[in-house]
C-alpha cells in the first residue's frame, strides 16, 4: 500500500503540501523513503532537496531560494523540496506561479513541515495538509507503543519506565489546554443516577458523540463529570487556554490538542462552561475559527472519546453548537423537584451529621450547590446562621427564571417525564 507521501509525490494535480508534525526528522525520513519507493516503482529519478537551517548534518541540507523552486516548477523538474517551518513563497506567489505555468502534471513537489505555520484560507485549494503528529507502531521498533506521544516523548517515557504517568504529564504540559480531571472528595450526584447510567452506556457503545448539559449554575452539571471521573478516565479540555495573541496560533494550538486527544485513547472529554470559552474573543474572527475547528472535530471524528460539555448562559451559545447532530442529547439541569430536593438534604444532613431541615426543604428552586454550601458551613457555624448568610443561586443568577425557560426550550430537562423515558 502506498504511503500518504508516495501519493503526494505521484499526484498529478497537487504540488504544495503542509505536514503537521512535531517530529521533523521522523517525517523527513518518511518523505525521503517515499521518494525512493516512487523511484523504484515508477522508474523515475526524483531527488530530495532539504532546507532546514541549523541541521547542516543532514545530508543534502542547503539554503534554498524561492527563485530556484520557481524555476524547478517552471521546468517540471523531478525534485522534492522539504522546508522546515517556513514557506518558500509568499501566498500570492503560489497562485501566480500556478496560473502562469499551469502545474497540472508537474512532478516538482514542495513539502513544508511545521506544526503551526498558517496560510490564508483562499490558498487552501492550492495547498494540501497532511497530519503526521505521532509515530505508528510500525515506525517504533523495540519500543512499547504509547499513543499520543511524539518520538522524543516515547524515548523519554521508556527511559522513565512509566508510560501512563508520562502521558498524563504530557497532557499537563499542553499549556493548560488538556489535563487529567481528578476531583477529590466527590459528592454523590443525588437524583442523577439515571443520567450517569445513560452517559456510561453511550460511552461504552463506542459510537456516541457527546452530551451537552444546559442549566443554571449549581444544578449538578460539573458534579456529573466528577462522578464519572471516579470510574473512568476524564480529560478536561480548557478551550480558554487555546487562545493566543499570535495570528493563526489559536487554531493551531487547538488542532494539536485535539490530535493528542484523538491519540490518547478511550476517555470522557469534559468542557466546562463552553459558552464562556467560545465567547472569549467574540468579534475578533479568532473565536469563529476556533469554534469551527472544535465543531468539525466533534462531528467528524471516529475515535472513542465521549464529550461532555456544560453551559450556564444558553443565549450565548452559537446556533451551530446546539443544532442537531452535534450531540447525542442536550440535557437540561434545573433545580430539583421536592422529592429529589428532600433526598439531597438528607444526603448532606448525614454527611455533616446535622438534622434534616424541613424549612429548607420547602424552598422552591433550591439548587444542589445551595444545599451543599448551607450544610457544609452549617457544620461549622450552625444551620440557622448558614441559611441566613448563604446567598441562594436563584437570588444571584442573572435572568434565573428566563434561563429555566430556555432549558425547557432547548433541552430535555432531566427531572421531567420525557427524560425518564429516554434514560
Amino acid at each position: 500500500m502506498r504511503s500518504l507521501y508516495e501519493k503526494a509525490i505521484e499526484s498529478q494535480v497537487k504540488n504544495f503540501f503542509v505536514v503537521r508534525t512535531f517530529d521533523f526528522r521522523r517525517v523527513l525520513r518518511k518523505i525521503i523513503r517515499a521518494v525512493q519507493e516512487v523511484n523504484i516503482r515508477k522508474n523515475t529519478d526524483y531527488r530530495p532537496v532539504i532546507s532546514a537551517p541549523g541541521l547542516e548534518n543532514i545530508e543534502g541540507e542547503r539554503d534554498v531560494h524561492k527563485s530556484e523552486v520557481a524555476t524547478a516548477l517552471k521546468n517540471k523538474a523531478h525534485l522534492v523540496y522539504i522546508f522546515r517551518n517556513r514557506m518558500p513563497f509568499e501566498p500570492d506567489d503560489i497562485v501566480q506561479i500556478t496560473e502562469k505555468h499551469g502545474l497540472e502534471g508537474c512532478p516538482t513537489k514542495i513539502f513544508i513541515v511545521s506544526p503551526d505555520i498558517e496560510f490564508p484560507f483562499w490558498l487552501r485549494p492550492h495547498v494540501e495538509e497532511i497530519e503526521d503528529y505521532f509515530p505508528t507502531q510500525e515506525e517504533v521498533e523495540g519500543l512499547e507503543y504509547a499513543e499520543g506521544l511524539t518520538l522524543l516523548e516515547l524515548h523519554k517515557a521508556r527511559e522513565e519506565g512509566d508510560l501512563i504517568a508520562y502521558r498524563e504529564r504530557i497532557l499537563r504540559q499542553s499549556g493548560g489546554i488538556l489535563e487529567v480531571f481528578r476531583p477529590k472528595n466527590v459528592d454523590r450526584a443525588v437524583g442523577l443516577a439515571e443520567v450517569l447510567e445513560l452517559l456510561e452506556k453511550l460511552y461504552q457503545s463506542g459510537i456516541g458523540k457527546g452530551t451537552l448539559l444546559l442549566g443554571v449554575p449549581g444544578t449538578g452539571k460539573t458534579l456529573i463529570a466528577k462522578n464519572l471521573a471516579i470510574k473512568y478516565p476524564v480529560v478536561r479540555l480548557n478551550v480558554s487556554a487555546v487562545y493566543s495573541k499570535y495570528v493563526g496560533e489559536s487554531e493551531a494550538r487547538l488542532r494539536s490538542a485535539l490530535k493528542t486527544l484523538e491519540q490518547f485513547g478511550k476517555c470522557f472529554v469534559f468542557i466546562d462552561e463552553i459558552e464562556k470559552a467560545l465567547a472569549q474573543h467574540q468579534g475578533s474572527g479568532v473565536d469563529a475559527r476556533v469554534l469551527g475547528e472544535l465543531l468539525s472535530f466533534l462531528q467528524d471524528r471516529d475515535t472513542p472519546q465521549y464529550f461532555i460539555a456544560t453551559a450556564n448562559q444558553i443565549r450565548k451559545l452559537p446556533l451551530e453548537v446546539i443544532r442537531p447532530e452535534r450531540w447525542d442529547f442536550i440535557l437540561g439541569l434545573t433545580p430539583p423537584p421536592s422529592y429529589i430536593r428532600n433526598q439531597m438534604i438528607d444526603y448532606y444532613a448525614q454527611k455533616y451529621s446535622l438534622p434534616f431541615d424541613q424549612k429548607l426543604a420547602e424552598i422552591k428552586n433550591l439548587t444542589p450547590a445551595d444545599i451543599s454550601a448551607i450544610y457544609r458551613l452549617g457544620s461549622v457555624i450552625g444551620l440557622e446562621k448558614a441559611k441566613r448568610y448563604v446567598k441562594l443561586t436563584k437570588d444571584l443568577a442573572e435572568h434565573f427564571e428566563e434561563s429555566l425557560e430556555l432549558v425547557k426550550k432547548y433541552a430535555v430537562p432531566v427531572y421531567e417525564e420525557e427524560a425518564h423515558e429516554l434514560i
